[in-house]
């Protein structure tokens, strides 16, 4: 047998460790001296020694070791409890992975407002009138949230009767309420739409309204990620800044998203409803 420093060296793990470990009836020892209390271990213990590191490496608890070494719990249990961390851990991963993106975005935002670069080419357009159907998202809409808001909107157009309305450009509308008292206030309600086909009619309770016509829009084209931080309205709202034009806030702001890949956005146009100042 071996004693405790000796197994300590054998197994790399520390004495500290080892001592909690037989406090709590995880890994006892061999045999301990009733004279002197020394610790002694046989080299077999290395191998649930191991089995507790590669639990614990896996993220389980030590309460959770000990039901799973002890066979406390059944084969069935252990897995299921994996299963569960596996699925904590690609959570994880993911949440890591889109502030890495916000990140990668807020840097290159910085870098070209410290550079002052135009970054999108801005156009002006008139818009149509347009009838379309709305689904309220409220004050605080998020882009990570946004495809879900898509698919209960498509969710609802299916049902009255539009087929395949995932294949329509969809929209997001920031409406200025005019409601604002004071700082704390919110002053925008955000909806988002899908343009009907003209002949479109329906006797489903839907919300439904149409869009006036826009003499003149500022827009520009751009790429979009759901977790990443856009700069076109930026960009749109320094060129209309520079070129003399102001902001036509009775309309509704507009960003029209056209190729949409299983609800991960792509392409978007952003339009801004302006006049000359």
């Amino acid at each position: 047998m071996f004693k405790i420093s000796e197994f300590s060296r054998l197994s790399q793990v520390s004495m500290k460790t080892l001592r909690y470990y037989d406090q709590i009836g995880l890994l006892k020892p061999a045999h301990t001296d009733p004279l002197n209390g020394y610790r002694y271990y046989t080299i077999e213990q290395i191998f649930r020694l191991n089995r507790i590191l590669a639990f614990k490496d896996l993220g389980l608890t030590l309460e959770q070791i000990l039901q799973a070494l002890d066979e406390q719990i059944p084969p069935a249990q252990i897995r299921g409890m994996l299963r569960l961390k596996q699925a904590e851990t690609q959570a994880l991963i993911e949440q890591e992975y889109a502030r890495l993106v916000r990140i990668e975005a807020r840097l290159r935002l910085i870098e070209r407002e410290s550079e002052n670069e135009a970054g999108h080419d801005v156009t002006l357009k008139s818009v149509k009138e347009q009838a379309v159907a709305t689904l309220p998202t409220g004050t605080n809409l998020s882009s990570s949230s946004l495809p879900f808001f898509f698919e209960e909107l498509d969710h609802s157009l299916l049902h009255a009767g539009l087929p395949e309305p995932a294949a329509l450009p969809h929209m997001v509308l920031w409406q200025d309420t005019g409601a604002c008292q004071d700082d704390r206030d919110e002053t925008f309600a955000v909806e988002v739409a899908c343009p009907l086909p003209e002949h479109f009619s329906t006797n489903a309770q839907m919300r439904i309204r149409v869009l006036p016509a826009l003499p003149l829009v500022a827009s520009v084209m751009h790429q979009c990620q759901p977790q990443g931080i856009c700069s076109a309205l930026v960009d749109l709202g320094r060129w209309i800044e520079h070129n003399g034009y102001t902001i036509s806030f009775p309309h509704p702001f507009r960003e029209v998203y056209f190729a949409r890949n299983d609800y991960q956005l792509s392409i978007a146009e952003a339009q801004i409803p302006i006049e000359k100042g």
